[in-house]
C-alpha cells in the first residue's frame, strides 16, 4: 500500500480442490474479489465455499486479506478499519490491471461488506467494478455496537475482540512509543471490539470518539450513491448486523440496489438445503446466480462494460431486470424488495 502497509491477495491454486484450480480458464474470465468479515481471511470456511462456487461457475476468485488478516503481515502502525476504503481501492485497481481483459466483481461479508458498500458509494459512476454483493452488512455501526452489548450477543463481541487481540500482539512492536492519544494497553487487552477501536482504530483514522468513528463509517450513508448493480442479503435475526439498521428506504429508492431479507440465518449462517449442515450456505448459489446473470447482461450489451466505460457514460444495469429471476430455496422464504 502507499503508506507502507501490506495486504495479501490469495489466488487459490492448490489444496484439496487442486484439480479445480488447475483447469484452464479463458483470459477474459470474470474475476470475483472476496472481502471477509472482521479479522477474517481466505482460510475461513464461508470464504472457501464461495471460492469453490465461483470457480465452478468459470470465474477467477481472489480473496482480499486486510492488514494482519489471513496471516498477512502488518508492516506499518495502522490496521484497517470500517472507515478506510483506500486499501480496497488500490486492490481493485491492481486486479483490474492484472486481469485487464476481465470484468471485475466483488462480494463482501459483515465488515467487509460495509467497507465494500462505502467504496461503491465513494466511486459512484466511476466505479471499476461491474457488480457487487453485500452479505450480513452491519450498515449502521452505532446501532450494531449497541446491539453487541445486549444479552447473548456479548459472546460474539468477546470472540471478535479476542481475534483482534491476537493480531495486535503479533505486531505490537510497531506501536511501541507511538504516543499521542493511543491507548496501547487497552488495544492489547480488549474486552470488547469497542475497546480495541478506542485504543487504536479511532485514533489511527483521526476520530475524536469511537461513536464518531462508527457514525462516519456506517455504509448506510453510502447506498444512495451506489451506481453499479448491488445485491444486499440480510437476516432478520442477525445479532451482529441488526435488521433495524438496514437502510430499506434508500435501497428501495436506488434502482441499482436489491435487498433480500430472510427471517432466519443469524450472522454468516443461512444453513439450509441439500448441503446443510456442513456444506455451503444456500446464499452462495444465490450470489453466483445473480453475478452470472449480471455478467451475461453486460456481455449481451444490455449492461455497462466497465472496461470501456467513459467518465460521461453512466449507463447501468437495473437490478429490476434480474431481481425476478433469482430463485430462493426453502425454507428461508426470502423477500426481494
Amino acid at each position: 500500500m502507499v503508506d507502507g502497509g501490506t495486504v495479501a491477495l490469495d489466488w487459490p491454486v492448490g489444496g484439496e480442490d487442486a484439480g479445480l484450480w488447475s483447469s484452464d480458464l479463458p483470459e477474459d474470465a470474470p474475476v470475483l474479489v472476496l472481502l471477509p468479515g472482521l479479522t477474517g481471511g481466505s482460510g475461513d470456511t464461508y470464504v472457501r465455499h464461495m471460492l469453490v462456487r465461483a470457480r465452478k461457475a468459470g470465474w477467477r476468485p481472489v480473496v482480499f486479506n486486510s492488514r494482519g488478516c489471513g496471516d498477512s503481515p502488518v508492516t506499518s502502525p495502522q490496521f484497517y478499519s470500517a472507515s478506510f476504503t483506500e486499501d480496497l481501492r488500490q486492490v481493485v485497481k491492481y486486479v483490474a490491471n492484472y486481469c485487464s481483459n476481465s470484468r471485475i466483481y466483488a462480494a463482501g461479508w459483515s465488515l467487509g461488506a460495509n467497507i465494500l458498500v462505502r467504496y461503491l458509494g465513494q466511486e459512484g459512476e466511476n466505479c471499476v467494478l461491474s457488480g457487487a454483493v453485500s452479505l450480513c452488512n452491519p450498515f449502521d455501526l452505532v446501532l450494531a455496537d449497541i446491539n453487541f452489548h445486549q444479552g447473548f450477543n456479548n459472546i460474539y463481541d468477546k470472540s471478535l475482540a479476542s481475534a483482534l487481540q491476537k493480531i495486535f500482539k503479533k505486531h505490537a512492536k510497531l506501536f511501541e512509543g507511538i504516543g499521542g492519544e493511543y491507548n496501547i494497553e487497552k488495544a492489547a487487552n480488549p474486552k470488547t471490539v469497542r475497546d480495541f477501536d478506542e485504543g487504536i482504530t479511532r485514533v489511527s483514522f483521526g476520530f475524536k470518539t469511537v461513536d464518531e468513528y462508527y457514525d462516519f463509517s456506517s455504509s448506510s450513508r453510502s447506498i444512495k450513491d451506489v451506481r453499479i448493480p448491488l445485491l444486499c442479503v440480510q437476516a432478520e435475526d442477525d445479532p451482529i448486523a441488526p435488521a433495524a439498521g438496514i437502510p430499506r428506504a434508500d435501497i428501495e429508492a436506488n434502482k441499482n440496489c436489491a435487498l433480500v431479507v430472510t427471517p432466519g440465518g443469524g450472522h454468516l449462517g443461512w444453513i439450509a438445503g441439500g448441503e446443510a449442515p456442513l456444506g455451503a450456505p444456500w446464499t452462495d448459489p444465490l450470489v453466483m446466480d445473480y453475478l452470472v446473470l449480471l455478467n451475461s447482461q453486460v456481455s449481451s450489451g444490455k449492461g455497462p462494460d466497465t472496461r470501456k466505460r467513459q467518465e460521461s457514460d453512466a449507463r447501468l444495469v437495473s437490478v429490476d431486470m434480474v431481481g425476478g429471476s433469482m430463485g430462493v430455496p426453502e425454507p428461508e422464504e426470502a423477500v426481494i424488495r
